[in-house]
């Protein structure tokens, strides 16, 4: 059965069952599951225009919803600009940045120095670990622009399927921007619950490793995903150990690469420490947050192309031009998903998802897994549905008696659960990618999904051993 097909059904499916076990009578539920297939429809069986497709729905659903249409136009202009407002300075500072980059040759070095140390047959894998490290500490969509130039450049240099390489190293990225702090709903949920920092991080870890290897390595490399094998040849060896005339040393290129990273871990970590002059914690805080740290890294790596081919600053402004160019698309569609969520969230929707788990009488474990991909699914935003979900299952943390870490995780693995058309990153991966719907389905939707669900199991295993 095709992925889409499935998408398409599931909503009914879950809501089916609640309505059939629970007596539960939603049409509110059954609307927004009824809008999302109407979504789905439209992008991949008439081919309609995503941007409009999501306006369109966003604009219907609202007013089956009973927002007035002054009240619709008002959710859509405000979830559209509150996305953008961080994104489009995210996405327009790292196209530039990274458009920079490949001028400088700096990603082709950076990959090449990634296929030597980890060599051809363990790429996935060098990938993969990438990916882990640098969303870290920056945002999912941070962290995908600034790893996907690596990832095209090894694809290219071994004349391997982008998939093969692209998949395991963005779910790498998700798995941690979902489940450890800092990022917004683990941090939320840590602080609510009073976790033990080093508590969550060890189970974490438990739960990301497995979480990322089989929902992107193990699955890329099954027939489910049909990519292209690594095969050993003699062109390939020649390939990595052949090094063009370099406009810098590995070092220098690797260093430029992850400088927003350390630009933006290095402040975070100095702010952790006692009696720092307020002048100082003002300066770390911003130069920590993402957007100044990639305008300082785009500075200088701007400064670093005019040094080593002698250019002036204005045959710069053409080369940034023309990388601003290629996110327009990207830029339309994540704002109409942003309005889509915040017709959504204004319309009451997720009250409803709170009455119903009220009277429940089920293991929070589960009704925080599936509460959080059943937000997932409808809103699209995994923050959004993690943070709704913690305020569903709060009051039941005292009647548990593992540790709340635990439920911590369940909710931020359900909120991994089924990325399709109406998540930003959904976008991100098939933009930059240039693939088509089905593809991204196969793919990236498939991938998330298996990922939460390795992962609910994993903490499934956890919970009952402890």
């Amino acid at each position: 059965m095709k992925l889409d097909k499935i998408l398409i059904g599931l909503g009914l499916i879950i809501y089916s069952i609640l309505a059939y076990f629970l007596g539960i009578h939603s049409y509110k539920l059954l609307l927004v599951f009824l809008g999302i297939s109407v979504l789905i429809f439209l992008i991949t069986k008439l081919h309609f225009e995503p941007f409009l497709s999501i306006l369109i729905v966003a604009i219907i659903l609202g007013l089956f919803l009973g927002l007035s249409p002054s009240s619709i136009i008002d959710s859509v202009e405000k979830g559209t600009g509150s996305l953008l407002g961080h994104l489009s300075l995210i996405l327009g500072l790292g196209a530039m940045f990274g458009r920079i980059l490949e001028e400088l040759g700096a990603v082709e070095i950076t990959a090449k120095k990634m296929i030597s140390l980890f060599g051809i047959k363990r790429i996935q894998l060098g990938l993969l670990i990438a990916g882990m490290c640098i969303s870290f500490s920056l945002f999912f969509d941070v962290a995908f622009i600034l790893v996907i130039p690596i990832i095209l450049a090894v694809a290219k240099e071994l004349k391997l399927d982008k998939i093969y390489l692209a998949l395991p190293a963005s779910i790498g990225v998700l798995t941690i921007h979902a489940l450890f702090p800092p990022h917004p709903s683990p941090s939320i949920i840590t602080k609510t619950f009073h976790l033990n920092m080093a508590e969550v991080f060890f189970y974490g870890l438990i739960v990301a490793i497995p979480t990322a290897i089989i929902g992107g390595l193990l699955l890329t490399n099954s027939k489910m995903v049909q990519t292209k094998p690594i095969v050993q040849t003699e062109q390939n060896n020649i390939s990595v150990l052949k090094i063009e005339k370099q406009l810098m040393s590995s070092s220098f290129a690797i260093i430029l690469m992850l400088l927003p990273v350390i630009l933006i871990t290095i402040p975070t970590i100095a702010l952790g420490i006692k009696n720092l002059p307020s002048s100082l914690k003002d300066i770390l805080t911003i130069i920590s947050n993402p957007v100044t740290a990639l305008i300082i890294s785009l500075l200088i790596a701007i400064w670093k192309l005019m040094t080593v081919k002698h250019l002036r600053i204005s045959s710069i402004a053409p080369i940034l031009s023309k990388s601003i160019k290629t996110i327009a698309v990207v830029l339309l569609i994540n704002g109409a998903a942003g309005g889509l969520k915040q017709v959504l969230v204004d319309s009451k929707v997720t009250d409803e998802i709170v009455q119903i788990t009220s009277g429940m009488n089920i293991s929070p474990i589960l009704i925080s897994f599936f509460v959080a991909a059943i937000l997932r699914i409808s809103l699209g935003s995994a923050t959004i549905a993690a943070i709704t979900t913690l305020a569903i299952v709060e009051p039941l943390v005292p009647t548990i008696s593992y540790s709340p870490v635990f439920i911590m995780l369940s909710i931020t693995a359900g909120s991994m659960f089924c990325s399709h058309v109406n998540d930003p990153g959904f976008w991100l991966f098939k933009q930059y990618l240039n693939l088509d719907f089905k593809t991204t389905f196969k793919t990236w939707t498939l991938g998330t999904t298996v990922a939460s669900i390795v992962a609910f199991f994993i903490i499934l295993i956890m919970t009952s051993i402890t």
